[in-house]
């Protein structure tokens, strides 16, 4: 997303996509589901909203003031505001698998709907509460990434930054492909698929993981460094090319005023060109 725009980067996510947004505040928030939603209605995918931080009316409210046709979009079933006892905590505690299966029957329903795919953005605090199974959180954001590429949807999943551990947050980013932080969206370089981050094993696996993202960091600089000394020759050799050129013409020129200047002295009419 090398130079994009917010706005711009979101409006290229595509299905199949998994986000997770780290925001300061309330209004780093908006200003990336706001662009995500305008994106789906505009794609005809079903945008489903679920609220926790913020009540249900807060976000309709704010997605009002941005997005002009949100009644409308209630009304066909395009939009969706609802709330973690409808998704997460729908059976009373959280189970991973379970929340799978709800997406997996929404995105079907989207489609027998006539919708594209579905678009589904969460408000995580809910995670931070006391209900059972919370726990499981990673654990899901994980699964997720065996999920989102064999069925029709994207997903945004949000965490404050100011209310989520840092120790919580290392797992989060590294269970999510596209990260957008600061009002930017990122290739996610600390990426760990899901056969590596469910593994019993997982500090011996990550060590070789690290140790592998190592070495092609230290190819790829070989291969930059010699991309940069190929080019850096022949700027050189160009800029010598042309010191020889100017420095022709000039002689040329010089010489040219002599012969013009003999022709004058011998008397013969003309100028040498």
């Amino acid at each position: 997303m090398h130079g994009l725009s917010l706005v711009e980067a979101i409006e290229r996510l595509e299905i199949h996509d998994h986000l997770c947004l780290i925001y300061e505040g309330r209004e780093e928030q908006f200003a990336a589901i706001v662009p995500f939603f305008k994106a789906g209605l505009a794609r005809r995918e079903k945008c489903v909203y679920i609220a926790d931080e913020n009540t249900s009316q807060g976000v309709l409210d704010t997605l009002r003031r941005e997005i002009m046709d949100v009644d409308s979009a209630l009304a066909s079933g395009a939009l969706s505001v609802i709330t973690k006892r409808d998704a997460y905590l729908k059976q009373g505690y959280f189970e991973p698998d379970s929340m799978i299966r709800l997406l997996k029957e929404t995105v079907e329903s989207a489609k027998e709907q006539g919708f594209s795919g579905l678009r589904v953005t969460g408000e995580m605090t809910w995670a931070l509460g006391d209900e059972p199974g919370v726990e499981g959180l990673v654990e899901y954001e994980a699964k997720l990434n065996y999920f989102l590429p064999q069925n029709d949807i994207l997903v945004i999943c949000q965490y404050s930054a100011k209310r989520f551990s840092p120790e919580i947050l290392i797992d989060i980013i590294r269970t999510h492909p596209i990260v957008i932080y600061g009002n930017t969206v990122c290739e996610n370089f600390y990426y760990v698929p899901p056969d590596e981050f469910l593994v019993a094993n997982q500090p011996g696996v990550e060590a070789r993981r690290l140790l592998k993202n190592i070495l092609d960091r230290e190819q790829a600089e070989v291969e930059l460094r010699k991309a940069y000394d190929e080019l850096r020759d022949k700027a050189d050799r160009l800029e010598l090319f042309h010191e020889v050129t100017v420095g022709r013409e000039l002689e040329m020129v010089r010489l040219k005023k002599e012969v013009n200047a003999l022709l004058a002295e011998l008397g013969r009419p003309g100028k040498y060109e």
